[in-house]
């Protein structure tokens, strides 16, 4: 009997060690809404895993792939089916890619207690442990107003209010209150839904929400879009948010400093779309809420030697020292002037990394910065094709993407048995330039593809006057949904160039380099007489500045600087007064080596400083200057 009960033991131990060791499926979700909305995840180019103790955390087999989350529904919900070992806890988190590339999640590692039956998490947004629902829930807006009252904000008396997508906008501002007058404004926003997207801003006024000022945050990750919103994931129950006005901390260092903007106009008069007889041109940003409200910071003054140059000195006071701002330039057609495409903005070539192609520069709290001559929409008068050439330009693109829904989120999908290619440009100047209405979308030259290998062609004739330089996209047509286009922004259109090997000189017939359609970022060259060249080599892993040379010189030198991740970048010569004597750079750029020809044809001999300044780094050195 001892024999057949110990038989019996030895049998339960080893179906409960069976029970133990079952494995259970586990289904994670992460809602990845918010970091697409931003910037910070690209769903065309980028992948979603969960790594965790349950599978060795993305180091060792399986392989890494087997890690990756899908979304087969594209509702921004990402999904993976995990077996494992029942009855444990395991930590993990969300990551972007496939391996540990700084992209993961950062407030620490998940947890999640296994039972014995197959289970599925709550949703989640990323980076954002608190689950949801799906529940009537509710938001405490939060907003530090310390920074506006150190300006034209008066907390005793003026408004200040939070409009949204749950409120109509301007139309149903919620106002918010100090109540214990410590400058921080609160209201509470009721009857929102968790997992919905709250899209935000906040508004101050001396009077009711519509005549107020909007805030315009330029950083952080609660931007979104092109109008600078900000955008919160709703969490079940009561949310909490808390921002500075304009994402900007009130405790930096403020100063008072001068930004000396400057434009050429010099080859929209060219190409007659600018009459500076009758037009004039305007610079708008954040500093004077993106209008001409306050003309004084606006509107821009007439050089009388030379009518195609236009410049403003604009004062800031107490603004934060070494902040980032962005602006634009913009035409106001004079009477019986014809308007200039876009409604007069432009949309510049130059290299940006704002959603519609803002120009930044950083505030620097000096009473003469300059920010260099620009040229309006970018585009230099070395490139311009006079009157009587004809340049003829290939455009090709690999349409094997927009075939495949799952790859590029195309929809519907290209039919190249019925469906035609458009080469789609999307730069003002040419809209101007060639009689198109802007908004309408031409189709300004069809690719075909004779060779049937998914590589469609088009020759463009550009006859002068006409200029060279391309922001474009591609489109095709579609019986059931009309033209249908790459997806992006303008930051995400492409820019090309024919080759010039001299100015207004061009290689004709030039074939522009194979694109492949894509709805993510796109190439985007840097036109040729820009007094910057990139260095070809290894890419950097840090910021640097060089040694200028020769040095001493007589009166060129070249002074070369890497950036590890698009920056803006800012080099100015100063004197030993501390004065700033010339901008050298100030734009952005992508990773790489460049190097940029200083002329100092307009300095006496001496000693002087060089300074690069960047969103998180700066560096001086020394030149001489011999003559």
């Amino acid at each position: 009997m001892k024999q057949i009960f110990a038989l019996l033991s030895v049998m339960l131990l080893l179906s409960f060690a069976s029970m133990q060791a079952q494995n259970v499926d586990v289904t994670f979700q992460v809602d990845m809404g918010v970091k697409i909305a931003t910037g910070y995840f690209n769903p065309a180019t980028e992948v979603v895993t969960c790594p965790g103790g349950f599978n060795n955390w993305l180091n060792e087999p399986p392989a890494n792939t087997e890690k990756i989350m899908s979304d087969a529904d594209n509702d921004s919900i990402y999904t993976i089916t995990i077996s494992m070992a029942g009855s444990q806890t395991y930590g993990y988190k969300f990551n972007i890619g496939t391996g540990w590339d700084g992209k993961d999640e950062t407030h620490g590692d998940r947890s999640v207690a296994v039972g014995t039956t197959n289970m599925t998490l709550p949703v989640s947004f990323f980076n954002d442990y608190t689950p949801y629902t799906g529940i009537t829930s509710s938001i405490d807006f939060q907003v530090d107003m310390r920074g506006p009252a150190q300006g034209s904000f008066d907390p005793a008396n003026d408004n200040v209010y939070v409009a949204g997508n749950f409120t109509d906008w301007g139309n149903g501002a919620v106002e918010l209150f100090d109540a214990d007058n410590d400058t921080i404004f609160a209201g509470t926003v009721s009857t929102l839904t968790s997992g919905n997207h709250a899209i935000y801003k906040f508004i101050w006024s001396t009077g009711g929400a519509s005549t107020g000022t909007w805030e315009s945050p330029q950083e952080g990750d609660d931007i979104f879009g092109n109008d600078h919103n900000r955008i919160y994931g709703i969490h079940d129950g009561m949310d909490t948010v808390y921002r500075f006005w304009d994402n900007v901390n009130p405790n930096q260092v403020r100063a008072d400093g001068n930004i000396f903007f400057e434009v050429d106009m010099s080859v929209l008069s060219t190409l007659g779309v600018f009459n500076p007889s009758v037009d004039s041109v305007q610079v708008r940003g954040g500093f004077n809420g993106w209008s001409a409200s306050d003309p004084a910071r606006a509107l821009m003054n007439q050089n009388i030697v030379n009518p195609d140059n236009w410049f403003l000195d604009v004062p800031f006071i107490q603004e934060i020292l070494n902040s980032k701002w962005y602006y634009k330039f913009f035409i106001q057609n004079g009477t019986g002037s014809t308007p200039y495409a876009n409604t007069g903005w432009e949309v510049s070539l130059d290299p940006t990394d704002s959603g519609n192609r803002d120009r930044p520069f950083v505030f620097m709290g000096q009473a003469n910065q300059e920010l260099g001559l620009q040229y309006f929409d970018g585009v230099r008068p070395e490139w311009v094709i006079q009157t009587g050439t004809t340049v003829m330009c290939e455009f090709s693109v690999d349409m094997t993407y927009a075939t495949l829904p799952d790859t590029q989120g195309t929809s519907p999908v290209f039919n190249p048995a019925t469906d035609s290619v458009f080469w789609m440009p999307q730069l003002p100047l040419y809209y101007s330039v060639n009689g198109l209405e802007w908004g309408s979308n031409p189709r300004v030259l069809q690719l075909t593809d004779p060779n049937s290998d998914m590589i469609y062609t088009g020759t463009l004739t550009l006859v002068g006057p006409n200029f060279n330089g391309f922001m474009y996209n591609y489109g095709y047509s579609n019986s059931s949904a009309g033209i249908v286009l790459e997806a992006g922004g303008q930051v995400d259109h492409r820019v090309r160039f024919i080759n010039q090997p001299a100015p207004n000189q061009f290689t004709s017939p030039y074939s522009m380099p194979l694109d492949v359609w894509s709805n993510s970022a796109k190439p985007e060259e840097v036109g040729p007489f820009t007094d910057v060249n990139e260095i070809p080599g290894v890419l950097p892993e840090s910021y640097s500045l060089e040694q200028n040379y020769p040095n001493p010189f007589n009166p060129t030198t070249m002074i070369r600087f890497s950036v590890p991740k698009q920056s803006l970048v800012n080099i100015q010569v100063y004197n030993l007064l501390g004065e700033v004597v010339a901008t050298v750079v100030n734009s952005e750029f992508t990773t790489g080596n460049y190097e940029v020809n200083f002329d100092a044809s307009n300095l006496s001999s001496g000693i002087y400083f060089y300074r690069i300044t960047t969103d998180n780094f700066m560096a001086t050195k020394k030149m001489m200057l011999v003559k």
